[in-house]
């Protein structure tokens, strides 16, 4: 019998206790107050993303982590994809966010509650700006000449107790009692002098008539709180830029005169002669606002309708045909004159700036903010000689838009819409097999639309389409075909958010992303507005409903139900922006003996740098790749040539439609002609959905060339032929039950 006892196993290693208060950064613990429990800290943890006294890089303006650390705030969790921030807290908060968890519990109505008590902060003028809460002050000026009243906008610091008060109990009159009257203004006997120095100088310029003109300009830079030092200055270059306009109206004096942009408005001379009558039209979608600017311009001696879309000119010139207002076609690859003409209906772009007409009426205005496009809202909203200018627009682009028109020197009036029919959020998602006639499926790629338009045709459904890639006569047959019950579901991009009218019930986003060209990212709450605005079109519906596709990812719902309360707002700190026009061009090249295309271009962005106060160079990527390409394959055409060629539609992200249009203005260059249109016999109406769409790419860049170089391009009628043989069989194929979108093409 064996009496060895046998040897024990080695005890496992004890697992290390989890760390009470769980740190992204462990060094971090050493900032936790002592008195804080494991379980405070975690439900901070659990709240972050809804808690106002959690901070993100964003909220500073250094707009890195390292800068919080810096401040010993505390680091609760990390960036994570999907663009979600790392989240920090300052030591000295955590009581006041414990508090607030203690007065607003963690529930999912916590984060929309906060939420809407930020908004109501921001009503009330106060905001936070890094670590520090603001209140914005207003504050009048009356000024010797005539009682003048100018009202001063500037921020002071506020205390933070106050504002943590009111995200717990939403008391806003506990609130205003707490923070008092508002401070008076340090700087006011100062500022007051200098206001009432410039307009002694401006009287001593003998000129009254044009002196009322200057208030608005002083007003403009009053209105956007400064430094008191940069205000002095931004309020002298004010009243200098009037000074020269007074004395200056036909003649530019220097370079520095002629393209610096603090006097961009003067430089549209037609305009600023007529003393314009401006009247705003602002309102939600299906408000009413653009029927009552047709009844206007159908009264108008003469007048100008500016779409954002060639489809939009199409149906502004048909809106106006049909009630005997003889009306003209304008756009960048067409012009359509009719007999005794007394309206164009043009695309935005292609704005008369030197023919004074009677009434103008502007669309889509809040696409002053579009970043490629921006810029033609800007001109047209300075430039158009009319001496009636109706603008419309969503009332949150309404601020930006005053300001811009108190440059030129005026003061417009608001005009008010309410919308018709409300739209009204569903409680849950739709399943795709529980679609109904009169349903708009919402998508944001050429893809996903085709792929949706497949899916919903299985289920039965005759279905349209609409989508950027699709010329606008087809969009505008898809859009009939639909209004008139052809077929009872619409698919379609955003392209449907800009003043379509058609009978839709309701709206279904199949997704709340979007790729905007540089990544994914969430639909802003003017898109949301914008496209949401769409159901229930009055007249055509009693009620319009919203919600997603039960298809949809899985947060969308989720985002839907945060984005559609809010109201839109324009991008904080907004300059208007500005493209060069020949006039620009021509200065540079003339005073610098400058013949580089791209050379004048990159001087000009220099020159408007001058002074930025209100207006940004637009983004001009394409233009200066067009400007390279040109200059080094097309130099022998003049600078003037090389300039409109510059502005094509060119998308340089399609290498063939980039290779066809250096092609013809090297061709243009070498010979005087563009030569042959090969792609003529390239195409035709019986290929891929994606090679028609790419055949009509072309047909109209080669429109639109022709329409600025006449004489070198023709073959018009021929091109015109392919591209509705074009449009023809896109249809065909978009009306036809062969599934679509898995075939070769985006």
């Amino acid at each position: 019998m064996n009496s060895e006892v046998p040897a024990s196993k080695p005890a496992r290693p004890a697992k290390p206790p989890a760390p009470a208060f769980p740190l992204p950064q462990p060094r971090h613990a050493s900032r936790l107050p002592a008195t804080l429990a494991p379980e405070d800290w975690a439900r901070i943890r659990q709240a972050a993303h809804a808690l106002p006294q959690v901070l993100t890089p964003a909220d500073l303006d250094d707009g890195s982590e390292d800068a919080l650390d810096r401040l010993g705030a505390i680091q609760i969790s990390k960036a994570a994809g999907g663009a979600r921030p790392s989240r920090w807290i300052i030591p000295a908060h955590l009581p006041v966010a414990l508090a607030q968890l203690d007065a607003t519990p963690l529930t999912n109505t916590l984060r929309p509650q906060l939420q809407q008590r930020l908004h109501q902060l921001e009503s009330l003028g106060l905001r936070r700006e890094g670590l520090v809460f603001t209140r914005l002050c207003v504050h009048p000026i009356t000024l010797a000449h005539e009682g003048w009243r100018i009202d001063l906008s500037h921020r002071v610091p506020v205390p933070e107790g106050p504002v943590w008060a009111f995200f717990r109990d939403g008391d806003t009159a506990a609130l205003r009692h707490a923070l008092g009257q508002a401070p008076e203004y340090s700087f006011q006997a100062e500022l007051a002098l200098h206001l009432n120095h410039l307009v002694a100088r401006s009287e001593a310029m003998g000129d009254s008539a044009q002196l009322a003109s200057l208030l608005p300009r002083l007003q403009a830079e009053c209105g956007v709180p400064m430094p008191f030092d940069e205000l002095k200055a931004a309020l002298t270059r004010a009243q200098d830029r009037w000074e020269q306009t007074v004395e200056e109206q036909s003649t530019l004096a220097s370079l520095g005169r002629e393209l610096a942009f603090q006097g961009y408005p003067d430089s549209f001379d037609a305009a600023r002669k007529l003393g314009r009558k401006v009247t705003l039209y602002l309102g939600p979608p299906n408000s009413g606002k653009t029927y009552s600017a047709f009844e206007r311009l159908a009264q108008a001696l003469d007048g100008a309708y500016l779409a954002p879309l060639r489809l939009l000119a199409l149906e502004g010139r048909d809106r106006l045909v049909g009630r005997g207002v003889p009306c003209s076609l304008l756009t960048g690859e067409e012009n359509v004159p009719a007999a005794n003409a007394r309206v164009v209906s043009s695309t935005i772009e292609m704005v008369n700036t030197r023919d004074v007409i009677d009434v103008a009426v502007i669309d889509e205005a809040q696409m002053i903010f579009d970043d490629s496009r921006g810029w033609a809202w800007t001109q047209a909203i300075v430039g158009v000689p009319a001496r009636e200018v109706i603008i419309i627009a969503s009332a949150y682009a309404a601020p930006a838009i005053e300001r811009l028109l108190q440059l030129c020197g005026e003061k417009p009036e608001r005009r008010v819409f309410e919308r018709k029919q409300q739209v009204q959020l569903m409680p849950a998602p739709v399943p795709m097999t529980h679609l109904q006639a009169g349903d708009a499926v919402v998508a944001f790629s050429r893809r996903d639309v085709l792929m949706l338009r497949d899916q919903i045709s299985q289920n039965g459904h005759a279905v349209s389409v609409i989508y950027g890639a699709l010329p606008p006569e087809v969009r505008r047959r898809e859009a009939e075909r639909f209004a008139v019950g052809a077929s009872d579901i619409l698919v379609a991009t955003d392209a449907i958010g800009m003043g379509l009218n058609l009978p839709i019930r309701r709206v279904l986003f199949s997704t709340l992303t979007k790729f905007d060209g540089v990544g994914d990212r969430e639909l802003s709450v003017s898109e949301v507005h914008q496209i949401a605005g769409r159901a229930g079109r009055y007249g055509m519906h009693d009620e319009g409903f919203v919600s997603v596709l039960k298809e949809a990812e899985a947060e969308a719902m989720k985002i839907l139900r945060q984005q559609l309360p809010k109201e839109p707002r324009a991008p904080r700190d907004f300059k208007c922006p500005v493209a060069p026009n020949w006039r620009h061009v021509q200065t540079i090249s003339q005073r610098l003996g400058v013949n580089k295309l791209y050379a004048v271009l990159s001087i000009f962005m220099q020159q408007l740098r001058l002074d930025d106060a209100h207006f940004a160079v637009a983004e001009l990527e394409q233009m200066l790749e067009l400007a390279d390409m040109l200059d080094r394959n097309a130099i022998a055409l003049p600078l003037n040539e090389r300039f409109k060629y510059a502005q094509a539609p060119v998308d340089a992200r399609l290498p063939m439609l980039l290779d066809q249009f250096q092609s013809w203005a090297t061709h243009h260059a070498r010979t005087g002609k563009a030569g042959e249109p090969h792609f003529l016999d390239e195409y035709d109406q019986h290929g891929r959905l994606d090679r028609m769409e790419q055949a009509l790419r072309i047909c109209t860049l080669w429109l639109w060339l022709d329409l600025r170089f006449p004489g070198v391009y023709g073959h018009v009628e021929e091109v015109i032929d392919l591209r509705g043989r074009l449009n023809d069989g896109i249809e065909r194929q978009l009306k036809g039950k062969r599934p679509l979108w898995q075939r070769r093409g985006r």
